[in-house]
Parts: structure tokens; sequence; C-alpha cells
């Protein structure tokens, strides 16, 4: 999404948010986040859209590659569940480049390092998502909430992201070792037209995939080596056993 845009998003959708959404923001989600590995915890979907379900069906992925991105929407938001209901309307509306089921994006990480479940049933497994110059499939999404074309998250955020980056790789098998790469057909972008072949490294920036600023000219270079500090963060949660909880039930 470009940065005009999300700001045009977002006063669109604020306004649908409405007053009533924001007091209940301000006092904080009523949904408890919920942990998924020792220092992650992630607020899942009802904590933001329990009154905003998908508009279509939600499809299983099998994931080789995760990808980074980010709203491009203002830095200084009140509160990160705003943002997101206004990433659910932009993402769900008419708009000829959008019109998709849910939320694009499976998690959220927040300037205080807090994390959300986007697309529905996320944190129980691997669901299909959608982006901005089309989906070539076979990832799983990440979003930064904010802006980084000149600036770069918060050290709260990185550290969040590093967290759910490893999650995922250690749930869905992926190799993230520093240089590790994964190849694939593309099911179709604007950069990549549906059947061709694709290499990528297994942590990118969006821009990777489809021709777009995101996640932010300062902050894209950056996410291929995000590597080594995932691999940190897989190491020292070896030999943790801990299922995936959604709302307090075991997932298996």
């Amino acid at each position: 999404m470009s940065s005009a845009a999300a700001a045009a998003a977002l006063a669109v959708a604020g306004a649908l948010v409405g007053d009533t959404d924001r007091r209940a923001a301000a006092a904080g989600p009523t949904v408890p986040a919920v942990e998924v590995m020792p220092g992650l915890s992630i607020y899942p979907r009802d904590a933001w859209g329990a009154d905003l379900p998908p508009k279509g069906p939600i499809h299983p992925e099998t994931p080789k590659f995760l990808l980074v991105h980010h709203t491009a929407s203002p830095n200084n938001y009140a509160h990160a569940s705003d943002v997101i209901r206004t990433a659910y309307f932009w993402h769900t509306s008419n708009d000829p480049s959008k019109g998709w089921p849910d939320v694009a994006y499976e998690f959220f990480v927040g300037r205080d390092g807090d994390v959300w479940e986007g697309r529905k049933g996320a944190m129980a497994g691997p669901v299909r998502a959608d982006a901005t110059g089309g989906s070539q499939g076979f990832a799983q999404l990440v979003c930064l909430l904010g802006d980084f074309t000149t600036v770069q998250p918060s050290a709260a955020a990185q550290t969040s992201l590093v967290k759910v980056l490893a999650w995922l790789a250690m749930r869905n098998d992926i190799d993230t070792r520093p240089g590790a790469t994964v190849s694939f057909v593309s099911r179709g972008s604007q950069r990549f037209a549906a059947g061709t072949p694709v290499t990528s490294t297994t942590i990118a920036p969006h821009r990777a995939m489809s021709y777009t600023g995101c996640p932010g000219d300062a902050f894209a270079p950056h996410v291929p080596g995000l590597a080594a500090r995932v691999q940190a963060q897989r190491a020292a949660w070896k030999g943790v056993i801990m299922p995936a909880q959604r709302l307090g039930v075991v997932q298996s």
C-alpha cells in the first residue's frame, strides 16, 4: 500500500471505526493475548475484529517462505486496533486492487512489540494471504504497523518481528539460516506472472515479490539480514514444547 493511499484509507476507515470503538480501544483489548512460545504472546483476531468477520472463505496455505510488510500508515497512531480495523475496511472494500476476504496479512506487529493475529485462522495454522500487487503464493505475511520509508521500526517492534518470524519458521519447517533460499512457481503477481519460476530468500521484504515500496526504503534492505537474529531465537527455543493455544484451546 502506498503512503498516500494508506493515509486516505485511514481517514475514511477512521470514521467507520467510530467513537464507540475508539473508547473501547482506549481501555485496551478485552480478549487477552495468548502465549504461543516463551516471550511471544499474540492477541487473537477477536481482540480487534470480533464484529468484523471475513467476507469470504479463507484457504489453507503451504508456506515456503516469510514476507515482511508495513501498513504505510502514520507511526503516531493512538491504538493498534484502530490501524488493523482500518486495514480490514480497506482490504475488504470494493477497490479493484483489493476486495479480499479479510485483512491481507497473517500477523501484525505494533510499535510497542505487541503482536496481533490478522487473517482469521492464522494462529491455528497456515492460511493463504493476499497482497498489493498480487500474491505469488506460498508465503506467510507479517506486517509492521507504521511507515518505514524514512525511519526504522522501534527496537520493540523489531524484537517481536524476529520472534514471530522464528515461530512461523519453526511451525512451518522453513529454513531461515542466513542466505537460505527457496524456489517455487508463482501463482501470479505484477512482478512474477503466474507460472514464473521464482527464487527468494526465505525471509524477504514484500518488494521482492511485487512492485511496491513496502516495507519502506529505510527498513526493506535490512529484512533478509534478520535471518541471523531469527536463527538465534530458534536456538533459544530449541527443545521447548508449547503447542499454540487459541482462546485457551490447545491446537495440535
